[in-house]
């Protein structure tokens, strides 16, 4: 974000764009995908699949992006099973797989049986894989 604000202020006279940004100014803009429709999808699986009324999701940074995930997501457990609880932890990674991955652990260790996670590692879902908890990753085929 902080590099595309500098150069705009070069070129007053171009528009810009950044994708899942925060950051505006008179000629940047922001834009995202509708990635919080397939979270509300995938929170459907995780309520149908807890048994313990209780998901982790380990989230990277407080920004839209990753609230506007969460809530969709958090709905989508919702939708199918009023009782289930989301506990989110905090990491302010992007990528860090053993901070990820502690961080699940921690989440599986307070009761959660299903782990999210909004971080390109595969730190949560080796957790997950290791206790024997359902796990739904982000963004790449983490299966391997």
């Amino acid at each position: 974000m902080d590099p595309t604000i500098n150069v705009a202020k070069k070129f007053p006279d171009i528009t810009f764009l950044h994708c899942s940004g925060f950051k505006t100014a008179p000629n940047v803009g922001t834009y995202f995908g509708r990635m919080y429709e397939a979270r509300y999808v995938t929170g459907i699986v995780a309520g149908k699949q807890t048994k313990t009324n209780t998901i982790g999701f380990v989230a990277a940074f407080p920004i839209p992006e990753v609230i506007r995930a969460i809530n969709a997501f958090t709905l989508g457990v919702q939708s199918v099973n009023p009782d289930a609880k989301v506990k989110v932890l905090w990491t302010n990674t992007w990528y860090n797989p053993s901070t990820e991955k502690q961080a699940a652990l921690t989440l599986i260790d307070a009761g959660a049986d299903v782990i999210a996670q909004h971080q390109n590692t595969p730190g949560p879902q080796q957790a997950a894989e290791e206790r024997g908890v359902y796990g739904i990753g982000y963004n790449v085929d983490m299966a391997a």
